[in-house]
């Protein structure tokens, strides 16, 4: 279960995607306050402001860096700072819109490079929780070790030590099957429904089992990442829902089993996917606009999966996909892959650019 560390970064993250500053104390002793950028309000800006050694700075990935900036960079963090107050209006502004004046935000900014690896591991933290990974930061170098813990209690702060952070959950998190059910559908009426919750994170999974697929010495399985425009609305900007329903048919006839993860947008949360279309639509591609809202091009580990696949005792599997590199993280996690089995499906002129992009810079067999 949890440890109290656990607990305490939890309970931040929780803060932090509800917009309240949380405390951090850092290697060297001394103590920030951080926030959301995209969810602070004016209310907190100000207060940091007041109890800070220092003007408050924004601080955002290369990535992110690279797309307002439109120039070539080369540090993992930036930290941008004004010298008039912060608004909640600009924070917003620098850490996710998309906007054609951005740029201009800059002009007036002081920029460096943020180089404290507390700061790189909430950013992290945040993109695991699918928060855009931006912070409002304030130094508070006139908070002193003997003073902290009744000033940070007195403003019902919640308080981080460095030695708390980690950079995933995930990796020490274990499954546990809930329940197991017939789910007979149009398809294929042999069906079976599984259901999983990690024991720390409470994330919760399901597995489809077609014609006991579970119960064959090598069965064929299907990978796949949540879409809900594309398995639910048939959206024509992507290939996912054919994918889905292709996957479903072949397993209709030999059995198999689909692990459905819930990863949209290559695991950045439902909500900034469709942040991204809006980018996609003034023109970038689906890698590029993950990395203008400053999270990686693929966000996915497959730890999870494995361990669905461990639960169910298998060890071997034919993976039906056409991602060389599920097959590599699958394989990295213990699972082995016998067979790789391309899926192909119909693609409509609306997703060509998208099945392109995905060929050339995410490595697709397509």
């Amino acid at each position: 279960m949890y440890t109290n560390k656990d607990r305490n970064i939890y309970h931040s993250i929780l803060d932090l995607k509800m917009g309240f500053p949380v405390a951090v104390k850092l290697v060297d002793d001394s103590y920030v306050l951080i926030c959301s950028s995209e969810n602070v309000n004016d209310e907190n800006l100000i207060w940091m402001s007041n109890i800070s050694s220092s003007n408050l700075s924004i601080i955002i990935s290369s990535e992110r860096m690279q797309y307002i900036s439109e120039k070539s960079i080369r540090e993992e963090l930036y930290s941008i700072s004004f010298s008039e107050k912060l608004t909640s209006s600009l924070c917003y502004k620098i850490s996710c819109l998309r906007d054609n004046n951005n740029i201009s935000l800059l002009k007036k900014a002081v920029i460096s490079f943020e180089k404290r690896q507390e700061i790189y591991k909430i950013i992290s933290l945040m993109k695991t929780d699918h928060i855009v990974p931006s912070l409002v930061v304030a130094n508070l170098n006139n908070i002193t070790n003997s003073e902290n813990k009744s000033f940070f209690k007195s403003k019902n702060l919640s308080l981080l030590d460095h030695s708390e952070l980690v950079n995933s959950f995930s990796e020490d998190d274990k499954l546990n099957i809930i329940s197991r059910t017939d789910l007979p559908i149009q398809m294929c009426k042999q069906t079976e429904i599984i259901s999983f919750r990690s024991v720390n994170e409470k994330k919760e999974f399901f597995a489809l089992v077609l014609k006991k697929g579970d119960s064959q010495d090598i069965p064929l399985v299907r990978i796949h990442s949540q879409c809900i425009t594309g398995d639910l609305f048939d959206s024509l900007k992507c290939d996912c829902g054919s994918q889905l329903k292709t996957a479903i048919k072949m397993m209709s006839s030999i059995g198999g089993i689909i692990l459905y993860m819930p990863e949209e947008g290559r695991n950045i949360g439902f909500l900034n996917k469709i942040r991204t279309y809006e980018y996609q639509f003034h023109g970038l591609d689906t890698v590029d606009a993950n990395h203008a809202l400053g999270f990686d091009s693929d966000q996915r580990d497959y730890l999870y999966s494995s361990r669905m696949l461990k639960n169910l005792g298998i060890k071997t599997i034919n993976l039906l996909s056409n991602n060389p590199n599920k097959k590599f993280c699958i394989e990295r996690e213990g699972i082995k892959v016998n067979k790789f089995v391309p899926l192909k499906v119909f693609v409509s002129d609306e997703a060509k650019d998208y099945m392109n992009t995905k060929k050339i810079k995410s490595g697709h067999n397509l």
